[in-house]
């Protein structure tokens, strides 16, 4: 005769009503321990070089983004149409896009000072990446510029820049 052990379905219960107490628990937890007071914000004062670094920097992103996706017009965007030989310049950038492909373009902005309502100086250090089609290699580009910033009609344009030693 074979042995058959008899079924006990207090076990069974038991198992389940363990994992609902585990996952009760565990629902329980994320629920209520990741719940936090409030917290009110204190409205801070930014300075005006604070404000005026903003404007810097979304000359710069905009810049990068000009280069990154070769869009000649964005890039135009940033300029102010005083800007010294900005249809030279203008040339070279169309030129060094069709040579090479920008793979990766950084910056540092410092320096920034205001030095009236309208205008503003600040030292920015461009690091480029490049590809060169022509020998297959990547070179790294560091050139460093005092731009002046002047804010008009169209917002804030760099009306003239100055490549600075050192990068």
């Amino acid at each position: 005769m074979a042995r058959r052990q008899k079924r006990r379905p207090g076990r069974f219960l038991s198992l389940i009503a363990l994992v609902l107490i585990i996952l009760g628990g565990v629902y329980l937890w994320l629920n209520f321990s990741t719940r936090s007071v409030p917290i009110t914000k204190v409205p801070t004062t930014s300075s005006p070089q604070d404000d005026l670094r903003r404007e810097v920097e979304k000359i710069s992103e905009k810049i990068r983004a000009a280069h990154l996706n070769k869009d000649i017009n964005k890039w135009l965007s940033c300029y102010n149409s005083s800007y010294p030989h900005l249809g030279r310049v203008e040339n070279q950038m169309l030129e060094l896009w069709k040579n090479y492909d920008i793979k990766e373009v950084s910056y540092r902005i410092s320096n920034v000072q205001r030095l009236n309502d309208k205008e503003a100086t600040a030292d920015i250090v461009w690091n480029i990446q490049l590809y060169d089609h022509r020998t297959h290699d990547y070179t790294l580009v560091r050139q460093g510029y005092k731009i002046v910033v002047e804010n008009g009609p169209g917002g804030w344009k760099i009306r003239d820049s100055k490549e600075i030693a050192g990068g």
